[in-house]
C-alpha cells in the first residue's frame, strides 16, 4: 500500500532532541490510533525501516468522525483515513500527515523546533525573490495591525524598509533557481510546488532541506533582513529581562475556527461541560488580550494586571523557550481544551487553555531592551533602535502652546465663537494647524478626526487629520490607546470617500453643538475655497498628495521620551509602560506607512 503514496512535498522539520527507537516510534502509533478511537486494522504500517541512508516510518488508518458540519452528539460519522510519515535523517526529522497530528509528549520528548534562522538559511537564500508573505507586528497592543499579507511577483519592488523592522515574518513564499518553496519558520513547515510525490521523492526532498538546514552561517536574502531578525533566547535574556507579556489571541482563534485542528473551549458546571458560547469567548479573548507587567528575577517569573495589580499568569524562562506556567484569573483559569471529534466532556486528554495556549506558542513577551519581542515561540529583534531612539524621535514634534493646556475641548457657552484658547482644541486652530488654509472641526459622532486641515503649497497638497489628547504628563501606553484606535481606524478616510462626503459636508456647514451645550462656533473654522465640495475632491485626486495622522497631546513630552532612550543607552531598565508606549507608537506610524500616509506626535518640548 505504501507503494501507492502519492503526497504533495510539504513537512514539518524538526531537530532531533533525544534519539529515536523502535519502541518509541511503535508508541507514537499506538497513541495516533487510541486519539482517534481507531479500531479497524492498520492498512500500512512501517517503523524505521532505511532507504537511501535515511530511517522512515508511516501508519496509516482508518477512524470515524462526526461531520465537521453537524453537532458532535449526531449519530452520524464519517469514515475517514488517516496518515503519518516520520522520516529521520541527519539528527533531524520530517513529519509529514494528514488528518494526522504528533501527540504533544512525543513532540515535547523527542522533537524540538528548527532555529528561525537555520530556515531562513535553507529557503530565503541570497538569490531568493519573495513573492507572498505573512507578518506578524511585534506589538502586544489590541489597538495595533497584528499581521497581514502581501504578496506581489517581486515583494522587494514594492514593500519598503520603513515599517518592515516592527514586523517578524510568519510564513513567506520564494522563487530560486526556478523553484518555489514555502516556509513557515515558527513551526518548521518547509514545502516546495512541484507533483505530487511518492516515497523516494519524498525522501529526497526531505533529504535535501534537511541538508541545507544543516548549513552554518547561511548567506540569507538582504529583503528578509530588513524585518525583525531572529535571536536566541540565551542571548536576549543575557542581556534584558521580560518586562511585559500578552497572548496572542489571534493563534486561539485560529485553532478554534480550524476543522482541521479539531478543538473547543469547555467549561464545567458541575459534573457536566459546556462549550463556551460566542460572548463567553468574546470575554475570555477580551481578557487574554490584556497587556500584564512581569516581575522577580528567578527562572519563574509572575504578571500580574497593571491596573489591580493582581496576579494573572506566570511564566518560566527556559533553555530554549519562555513557557507559560499558570493563567489565575478567572473565566481563563478554569477554560479547558478539547478535541472536538468527541462529545464535550468525554475527551480524556482534554488539556487546561494555559497547556494549549503554550502548547502553540501563544506567548508574547516584550523585554528591557525595547527592541526585543518574543513571537511564535522566537525572539525578534527591531533593529531600528540601533541610532539611540533618533529613528524614533523623528516623528515627535515639539509644540510649546500645548504646555498650558488644561484640557482637551475648554468650556463652552451659548454665545461661543471659538474654542478656549488654553484647551487641546484651541491650540490645534491656534498654533498647530494654523498654515492650513482650510481647517475643519468633524468632533462628536461619526468622526474621522477631531480636525481635517488641507493645505496647498507650492503645488503641494497636505491633508492632516488631528486627533487631540489631553492628561497629564506620563511616559505610559494607557493614555494613547484611544488615540491611536482612533487614527488607525480612519486612515481609509483620509481620502474623503465619495459616498460619505455629503453627510459630512452638511455636518461641517454647521455649528459645533457640545454635549449639552449649544454653540456659536463654526465647524469650518477656516476655508479659502469657494466650493468646499469641490476643493476636497482636489485633494483627494491629488497625485502628490500628502497625508498625515497626527496625535496631538499634552500629555507627552519630547524630551521625556528622549531622556528615556538615553537612560536605556546608559543600562537602566525601562518602565514596562514605556515599552508598551514604543511598541503602540511603532504600530501607529507603521500602519500610516502601509496606507500611504505619515504619523506624527504633536506633544509638550
Amino acid at each position: 500500500m505504501i507503494d501507492d503514496l502519492s503526497v504533495a512535498t510539504s513537512a514539518n522539520f524538526y531537530s532531533i532532541r533525544k534519539k529515536l527507537s523502535n519502541k518509541a516510534v511503535e508508541d507514537l502509533f499506538v497513541s495516533l490510533r487510541a486519539n482517534h478511537g481507531a479500531t479497524a486494522h492498520n492498512e500500512f504500517k512501517h517503523t524505521r525501516q532505511q532507504h537511501d541512508g535515511v530511517r522512515w516510518s508511516a501508519v496509516c488508518f482508518r477512524y470515524e468522525s462526526p461531520p465537521s458540519f453537524l453537532k458532535d452528539s449526531t449519530a452520524i460519522r464519517e469514515n475517514l483515513c488517516g496518515f503519518l510519515l516520520l522520516i529521520e535523517y541527519q539528527g533531524h526529522a520530517a513529519v509529514l500527515s494528514s488528518r494526522l497530528g504528533l501527540p504533544s509528549p512525543f513532540k515535547t520528548t523527542h522533537l524540538s523546533t528548527v532555529a528561525t534562522a537555520r530556515v531562513e538559511g535553507a529557503i530565503a537564500r541570497a538569490d531568493a525573490i519573495f513573492q507572498r508573505m505573512t507578518m506578524r507586528n511585534m506589538s502586544i497592543s489590541p489597538y495595533a495591525m497584528r499581521a497581514k499579507t502581501v504578496e506581489a511577483q517581486n515583494l522587494a519592488n514594492v514593500v519598503g524598509p520603513a515599517g518592515s523592522r516592527r514586523y517578524a515574518p510568519r510564513t513567506y513564499s520564494v522563487v530560486a533557481n526556478g523553484t518555489q518553496s514555502t516556509a513557515t519558520p515558527s513551526t518548521g513547515r518547509i514545502g516546495i510546488r512541484s507533483e505530487r510525490s511518492n516515497l523516494p521523492g519524498i525522501v529526497t526532498f526531505a533529504k535535501r532541506v534537511i541538508d541545507a538546514l544543516r548549513v552554518d552561517n547561511a548567506d540569507v536574502s538582504p529583503f528578509i533582513r530588513s524585518f525583525a531578525r531572529p535571536v536566541s533566547l540565551q542571548e536576549a535574556l543575557a542581556a534584558s529581562a521580560p518586562l511585559a507579556m500578552a497572548i496572542d489571541t489571534n493563534k486561539l482563534s485560529d485553532s478554534i475556527a480550524n476543522h482541521e485542528a479539531g478543538i473547543r473551549l469547555i467549561r464545567m458546571q458541575g459534573d457536566v461541560a459546556v462549550e463556551l458560547s460566542a460572548g463567553e469567548l468574546t470575554a475570555l479573548m477580551e481578557q487574554l488580550d490584556r497587556p500584564l507587567d512581569i516581575e522577580g528575577d528567578e527562572r519563574v517569573r509572575t504578571a500580574r494586571d497593571p491596573a489591580t495589580g493582581e496576579q494573572a499568569a506566570s511564566i518560566s524562562l527556559n533553555k530554549n523557550r519562555i513557557s507559560l506556567r499558570s493563567l489565575s484569573l478567572l473565566p481563563a483559569s478554569e477554560i479547558y481544551v478539547e478535541i472536538a471529534n468527541e462529545d464535550p466532556g468525554e475527551d480524556g486528554d482534554r488539556q487546561t487553555l494555559r497547556e494549549h495556549l503554550d502548547e502553540i506558542d501563544a506567548l508574547i513577551v516584550l523585554f528591557e531592551d525595547v527592541r526585543l519581542a518574543y513571537i511564535d515561540g522566537q525572539v525578534f529583534r527591531d533593529e531600528t533602535l540601533l541610532d539611540g531612539g533618533e529613528s524614533f524621535l523623528q516623528y515627535f514634534t515639539a509644540s510649546v502652546p500645548l504646555a498650558a493646556v488644561t484640557s482637551e475641548k475648554g468650556a463652552f457657552s451659548a454665545a461661543q465663537t471659538a474654542f478656549d484658547a488654553i484647551s487641546s482644541f484651541g491650540a490645534i486652530v491656534g498654533h498647530i494647524a494654523a498654515a492650513d488654509s482650510i481647517l475643519l472641526c468633524d468632533d462628536l459622532g461619526d468622526e474621522w478626526a477631531d480636525f481635517i486641515g488641507i493645505k496647498d503649497e507650492a503645488g503641494l497638497t497636505q491633508i492632516s487629520f488631528y486627533h487631540a489628547k489631553h492628561g497629564a504628563l506620563s511616559l505610559g501606553a494607557s493614555p494613547f490607546h484611544v488615540s491611536v484606535s482612533q487614527a488607525i481606524k480612519n486612515l481609509g478616510n483620509m481620502t474623503f470617500p465619495e459616498e460619505r462626503l455629503a453627510a459630512k459636508l452638511e455636518l461641517w456647514d454647521s455649528s459645533y453643538n457640545a454635549p449639552a451645550q449649544q454653540t456659536q462656533i463654526q465647524r469650518t473654522i477656516r476655508s479659502n475655497a469657494a466650493d468646499l465640495a469641490v476643493a476636497l475632491r482636489r485633494a483627494r485626486t491629488a497625485p502628490d498628495a500628502r497625508r498625515r495622522a497626527v496625535i496631538v497631546t499634552s500629555s507627552l513630552s519630547r524630551q521625556a521620551v528622549a531622556d528615556a532612550f538615553a537612560a536605556i543607552q546608559n543600562g537602566q531598565r525601562p518602565a514596562p509602560s514605556f515599552v508598551q508606549l514604543y511598541w503602540l507608537l511603532q504600530s501607529f506610524f507603521s500602519a500610516c506607512t502601509e496606507v500611504g500616509a505619515s504619523g506624527a506626535i504633536v506633544c509638550q518640548a
